[in-house]
């Protein structure tokens, strides 16, 4: 999985402020896809019903990832065999989300789950 490429600037570009000139390096990083707060109220939550929007985890134009039928697909069977087999699985009463020290991998440090009795 990639979670940051290198792309160099063909004209300069403003973006918050800040104006990147033209044949500058720069290194994307995909950890803040679906993670921006100017259009999420609470960007740091999970939340799997937002609506489709226009991150570019899986790149854009001819940088399209070619796998990314294949990890979608991936994701669908995993998720539905794992809540077919445990269909109460619900996170620990105690769970408190710990994120792993990271410029470039965005995870958690653990996920404990419980299935309900």
């Amino acid at each position: 999985m990639q979670l940051a490429t290198h792309r160099t600037t063909t004209r300069d570009v403003t973006i918050g402020g800040h104006t990147i000139p033209a044949g500058s390096t720069v290194l994307l990083s995909l950890l803040s896809a679906n993670r921006d707060e100017s259009r999420f109220t609470d960007p740091a939550a999970f939340d799997g019903n937002r609506p489709s929007n226009s991150h570019l985890a899986f790149g854009h134009g001819i940088h399209y990832c070619l796998g990314a039928p294949l990890a979608r697909l991936e994701a669908r069977v995993v998720f539905t065999a794992l809540l077919s087999r445990y269909p109460e699985l619900r996170l620990a009463a105690d769970f408190v989300p710990r994120w792993r020290p990271s410029t470039l991998m965005h995870a958690l440090e653990s996920l404990p789950v419980i299935p309900r009795p």
